[in-house]
């Protein structure tokens, strides 16, 4: 599977933004925002979740720019964004994201998306669900993945039989 990130081809971990592609690197990584185009199994689940730990009141937020994946020569894509926000010690992060299945093909997106964090080098992964979409006449809607535990994000795209 290929995937195109930011422009650029990958087949693996990259930093999203921090720095080339690495391709199944097992050396450390920077605790930083993280995108990945791999498989995935299939599941179907509502479209939003949220979980808040520090108070949203004063809680001051920080998100990439977008950034998009899409596989299969763009059979399906997902546009998405990381947000990190901090209180005294706690960090949290969540992924803002939209899908897109382009081709009646009986095949429909399907987006993993993971929090947590990198730790020597080590992946601690706090929360994780699967959101699909399979409407090619529109992109969904709006994906809040809700405030989570870390400060990175994984996301992962796949073209799955529908």
């Amino acid at each position: 599977m290929t995937a195109h990130e930011n422009g650029h081809s990958t087949a693996g971990y990259s930093t999203a933004g921090h720095g080339p592609a690495r391709r199944g690197t097992t050396g450390r990584r920077r605790p930083a925002l993280g995108a990945v185009a791999l498989a995935a199994a299939l599941t179907a689940v509502p479209a939003s979740a949220a979980v808040a730990s520090p108070s949203d009141v004063g809680v001051a937020a920080a998100c990439t720019e977008w950034r998009s994946i899409q596989v299969d020569n763009n059979a399906a894509g997902v546009k998405y964004r990381e947000c990190d926000r901090y209180s005294g010690l706690d960090t949290q992060t969540k992924a803002q994201l939209y899908i897109w299945d382009n081709r009646r093909d009986g095949k429909i997106a399907q987006v993993y998306t993971a929090t947590g964090s990198n730790l020597n080098g080590q992946w601690h992964q706090s929360w994780h669900k699967y959101y699909t979409w399979g409407d090619e006449s529109r992109h969904s809607p709006l994906v809040d993945t809700g405030w989570h535990k870390g400060h990175d994000v994984k996301v992962l795209l796949k073209n799955v039989q529908g």
